[in-house]
């Protein structure tokens, strides 16, 4: 039965599981997901290495479920049922996958999106179901990496970063960063240009924000604006993620750091 694994910790070649544990134990998509919610439900470690283990196999068992909710969703684009559900599936998948890299050490970044397909790749061609095509792993590889680029190289430059969850839905806020001379706080949304004007159009459209609010957020690559759900108010900086301004991003990083730390800076100085 999946719940009578013994607490004890052995280690599996490429995985650092309760004894017991086993991907290549699994049979069915359904006998993934639960292994991924049980992976899901165990400490995490403060051993890097041994974190980064279990990430990796709660990616690979959810990966199954993530596929097919995303071929549900790409095929339903204008909603149906069980929408909700299988945007919290990718959602869910999204976390994790964030998660893993931020725990993977930078010396194991190179090529490692590419690695971890073929394993994703191997583990769907097991159970027999359906893989991301090219397209859609791509597009999940470069949407997150601006997000992590963001996370890794504001770390970097001695900020302070806390990724959100979203499965929370915080607002829409990918992370929260402080600068530590200040104190003063970010709550950041990172947004492709393509996003980020339309976000602009958006908000526009609703009489958020001016059409001369949008020429200066074109301008700066970024824009506040407030947040309202119920009786709360947060403060949402949405940053526009453009290699013209911020630079090429390689292994989840940018090439050059500073230009995202003087963006960093200057927002900063915006807030009072």
């Amino acid at each position: 039965m999946w719940r009578r694994f013994k607490p004890k910790a052995v280690a599996v070649p490429g995985r650092t599981l309760p004894e017991g544990m086993r991907l290549k134990s699994i049979k069915s998509v359904e006998g993934s997901t639960r292994f991924a919610e049980i992976v899901k439900s165990l400490p995490s470690s403060d051993d890097r290495d041994i974190e980064a283990d279990r990430l990796q196999a709660q990616l690979l068992a959810q990966t199954p479920r993530a596929v097919l909710a995303q071929q549900q969703m790409d095929a339903h684009k204008h909603g149906y049922h069980h929408r909700e559900k299988r945007l919290y599936e990718l959602i869910d998948f999204n976390d994790t996958f964030v998660n893993l890299v931020l725990a993977t050490h930078y010396h194991y970044l190179p090529g490692f999106a590419e690695r971890l397909k073929h394993e994703m790749t191997r583990y769907c061609r097991r159970l027999k179901t359906p893989m991301f095509s090219d397209e859609q792993y791509d597009a999940i590889v470069r949407g997150l990496g601006r997000e992590i680029a963001v996370y890794r190289s504001a770390s970097y430059k001695g900020f302070d970063v806390r990724m959100t969850s979203r499965t929370d839905d915080a607002f829409g806020i990918d992370m929260i960063i402080t600068q530590p001379s200040t104190q003063k706080v970010l709550n950041i949304d990172c947004k492709t240009p393509s996003a980020f004007r339309h976000r602009l159009e958006d908000l526009a459209h609703h009489g958020r924000i001016r059409d001369e609010d949008i020429t200066l957020a074109d301008e700066q690559g970024f824009i506040t604006v407030m947040h309202r759900r119920d009786n709360d108010t947060v403060p949402v900086t949405l940053l526009c993620i453009l290699p013209d301004r911020l630079g090429e991003i390689h292994n989840f990083t940018f090439d050059e750091p500073e230009r995202l730390e003087e963006m960093l800076n200057s927002i900063f100085a915006t807030v009072h």
